[in-house]
């Protein structure tokens, strides 16, 4: 699989959030304020030697592709991850109802009272310090266009293609100050696809990504990821809560089908490279793959974050050969199946591990399939 400029035989790398260090979360300056994510000579520090002990995790695990981690701080890592990126656009104010999701059921919707727009950078000091803290290639995470859209209070567009037109144009002036600086890739994360992925969301997440240079766009579809829970109230439940409800199906809709769901309009995306998780729920979730002729590389979730129980590095090399029956081997990357953020550190740590070393199995076995010996990827193990 091609990343960045050099061919990697079953890539590894980890999605999402990642556990911050418990130091950082205690500091008073991890709550970083709105506008320059780092803003004095401390909180640098602070920030970059936090994320340097994320990357070192993941460089001593044996990953191939060093993601950021997502180092915001906060209460809440898995779902104040959104007020990030609300803070440093015009247009919001940052007060509304509850958002009618489980996962950010203690969140409020922010308000959009005018034009959207880019204030300051979104990933610029997150980029700068992955890239001090390694050599490796470098994937940079953001929220999904369709998440931000769909959790704002929205008092100004009054619809939401527009107002996710107005964060996509936001995201892509990000995407060209990132492609100047040098990242391989950067991954949108859109848990709301499979419960809706129409016209307009196809439209905007091209139109973010369209013609940015050296840039390779991954997009992650996720099934849910909060302690195994659905990700969305009935109608019920919102009305006696007095929830802004996120969730527009009828109460007798069937659920998602979580990768049937996407297909085939995801084809019409313009991204490089899909991801999804298959190491929880199986290999079932490949069939649209084979039965649309997904022709691009597939990045495949095969760690189950759900669970606390660290995967032995032949068990994630038995879910690799799984996925070998539905994605060729140079076409294939290998990831968790969901950020780490709700498991402790050392978990999260021994899960990176298996991951590697699962690959590194696996790839033993192509090498000698083939006939001899094949260069590994970049700091694998044998």
């Amino acid at each position: 699989m091609r990343v960045g400029s050099e061919d990697i035989l079953l890539p590894t790398t980890m999605v999402g959030n990642y556990p911050n260090p418990r130091w950082y979360d205690g500091l008073p300056n991890s709550k970083l304020p709105p506008g320059t994510l780092v803003y004095d000579s401390i909180t640098r520090e602070a920030y970059e030697d936090a994320v340097l002990a994320i990357v070192h995790d993941q460089e001593s695990a044996g990953l191939d592709i060093i993601s950021d981690g997502r180092v915001h701080g906060g209460d809440s890592p898995y779902g104040q991850v959104i007020y990030h990126y609300y803070e440093r656009m015009r247009g919001y104010e940052m007060h509304g109802p509850n958002i009618g999701l489980p996962i950010y059921s203690s969140l409020y919707a922010p308000t959009v009272v005018g034009e959207v727009s880019r204030r300051s950078s979104f990933a610029m000091d997150t980029l700068r310090a992955v890239r001090r803290a390694t050599r490796k290639p470098i994937k940079i995470s953001y929220q999904g266009i369709h998440v931000l859209a769909a959790a704002s209070n929205d008092e100004y567009y009054k619809d939401m293609r527009d107002l996710a037109i107005a964060i996509a144009k936001a995201y892509r002036e990000d995407f060209k100050e990132l492609a100047d600086v040098g990242v391989e890739i950067v991954q949108l994360d859109e848990f709301l696809w499979p419960y809706e992925m129409g016209d307009w969301q196809i439209e905007v997440f091209n139109l973010a990504m369209d013609d940015i240079p050296g840039i390779q766009f991954w997009a992650h579809a996720c099934w849910g990821n909060y302690g195994g829970t659905p990700g969305f109230l009935d109608e019920e439940t919102a009305r006696e809560f007095d929830s802004y409800v996120l969730d527009k199906r009828a109460d007798d809709a069937p659920a998602p089908e979580r990768a049937k769901a996407i297909f085939p309009q995801v084809k019409d995306t313009h991204m490089h490279v899909l991801n999804y998780e298959v190491g929880r729920t199986g290999p079932a979730d490949l069939e649209p793959l084979r039965e649309h002729n997904w022709d691009r590389d597939f990045v495949a979730g095969v760690i189950d974050v759900k669970s606390t129980i660290t995967e032995t590095a032949q068990e994630v090399a038995r879910r690799i050969r799984a996925v070998l029956e539905y994605v060729p081997a140079e076409r294939l990357g290998l990831t968790t199946d969901c950020g780490l953020v709700l498991l402790q550190r050392m978990t999260a740590q021994a899960k990176l591990r298996a991951l590697a070393d699962g690959a590194a199995i696996v790839r033993q076995e192509l090498a000698a399939a083939n006939g001899g010996a094949k260069r590994p990827a970049a700091g694998a193990t044998a």
